[in-house]
This record gives structure tokens, C-alpha cells and sequence, in this order.
């Protein structure tokens, strides 16, 4: 290490050793270390943003200052980025994840009762709101007639009103040097196919873009897109549209 009497002050002097590292996604992080004069530390340390020495995809996320003894000050940068790739081999390292999971939904939407007629379904619907009669004062119950009808609003009356179903969410994270496109957040909302080893749905299950999201550290962008998978017989295309390719 340098002697006190070495360092003058105005001058940031790089220390030989760094470390470097490369995650499972892209990213890559460093760790470089300066010294200089106590006195000339705030304005000399790289603020974030600025581009390491030696590796020119990289810049500083964070910098922290330690004062020692003497006049001695030192700086230790925090760096991380992405290579620039082609488009094609952008997610090269993308991770994928899939997530279970049970959420809850009236009863009335379960498959089970899907074939209930328009005048049993609405029956049922104001009998759940409280009312017992119609608004030409005919008893509510007297239209439910169906054995479906009958079970569900049995169930209903001893406070059943929902029931779990499964959830299957993909995610798909990868690191790029640039922001997330135009194009992957105008399909949030759209029944969108996902990318990597999706697992096979059943039952005329599909996909649909739940979510996009994005984080910057120095010169890298992690993105994160979320596909939420459909119950039986799939998502609604008059409602949500195929996602454009």
C-alpha cells in the first residue's frame, strides 16, 4: 500500500486488484477500490453511473467512502451491466420459474355450474343479495329447479360463497444492457404464448401477460415477464385480445 506521504491530494489513485463476477441471468458486478487525500474524497468519488477503468459495460451502482487515519481516504465503487447482445441471443441466461398457487372465486363461476340457466343463475345471484322475491313478488326459490341450482344455492344458504381454484403463474428474468421494449409492455393484458420450457396446459387452458417488470442497477436492466394461466377452456379472446407477435 501506498505511504501517506504518496497520496496528493486532487488525484484518485485505482488500486491493481478488483474482483469481477458474472450471475446466472447476465449481470456482471465488480468491485474496485481507490485511495486518495481525505480532503479531495467527495469530489473525487465516481458517482454512479460512471464507467469502470478497464471494462467499458459496466458502471458504478454505489460508492462508499472509509476515512483512516492520517490523510488517507478509501473508495470502494460497486459496478455492474450487461453485455450488449443481438436481440436473439438476449436471453441466452434467461431463468424461468413457475409458481402454484390457490385463489379464491365465487361459487358460482365454478365448471361445475357453468350449464346453470340465465333465470336460475340470476335467482340465485339476489337470493345471495338478500332478496327472497322478484320484483312481480314471485318467490326467488321457486326458479331454481335444476339439481345444480338446488346444490349450489344449498351451499350457498350455509355460507359456502367461494371456493379455491389453482393458479399457475410463468415468470421469464433475464439482464440486458437497455430498457424493457415497447412492444413486451403493450401485451401486458393479452393472451400471450410464453417463452422458454412452459409446462403444457390442459383443458383448453392458454396464457395470458399478467406483468412486466424492471430494475436498474448501474448499467444493467433485469426484467421480469409474468404469465397467468387461464382456468378451463381459456381466457376470453373477445375480451382479451391475441397478444401481437
Amino acid at each position: 500500500m501506498p505511504r501517506h506521504v504518496a497520496i496528493q491530494p486532487g488525484r484518485l489513485y485505482p488500486q491493481p486488484g478488483y474482483s469481477v463476477q458474472i450471475d446466472k441471468e447476465g449481470k456482471w458486478t465488480a468491485t474496485q477500490i481507490f485511495l486518495c487525500h481525505r480532503s479531495s474524497a467527495i469530489a473525487l468519488m465516481p458517482r454512479p453511473g460512471t464507467v469502470h477503468p478497464e471494462i467499458n459495460f459496466i458502471q458504478v451502482s454505489q460508492v462508499t467512502a472509509s476515512f483512516t487515519e492520517g490523510d488517507l481516504a478509501e473508495i470502494t465503487c460497486q459496478y455492474a451491466g450487461a453485455e450488449e447482445k443481438e436481440e436473439a441471443d438476449e436471453k441466452n441466461n434467461a431463468v424461468y420459474t413457475m409458481g402454484l398457487s390457490l385463489s379464491e372465486e365465487p361459487l358460482l363461476s365454478h365448471p361445475r355450474y357453468k350449464d346453470l340457466e340465465d333465470k336460475e343463475r340470476e335467482a340465485i345471484q339476489l337470493i345471495q343479495s338478500g332478496k327472497d322475491k322478484d320484483d312481480q313478488g314471485n318467490k326467488l326459490r321457486d326458479k331454481v329447479e335444476s339439481a345444480p341450482g338446488k346444490e349450489v344455492l344449498a351451499k350457498i344458504e350455509r355460507g359456502q360463497t367461494s371456493y379455491y381454484s389453482p393458479r399457475v403463474t410463468w415468470r421469464e428474468s433475464w439482464v440486458r444492457d437497455k430498457p424493457a421494449k415497447s412492444s413486451d409492455l403493450n401485451d401486458i393484458g393479452n393472451i400471450s404464448e410464453p417463452s422458454g420450457p412452459v409446462p403444457e396446459l390442459a383443458g383448453g387452458r392458454n396464457w395470458l401477460l399478467n406483468g412486466v417488470s424492471q430494475s436498474q442497477e448501474g448499467k444493467s436492466f433485469r426484467i421480469e415477464m409474468e404469465w397467468l394461466a387461464s382456468d378451463r377452456g381459456g381466457w376470453d379472446e373477445d375480451i382479451y385480445k391475441e397478444g401481437e407477435e
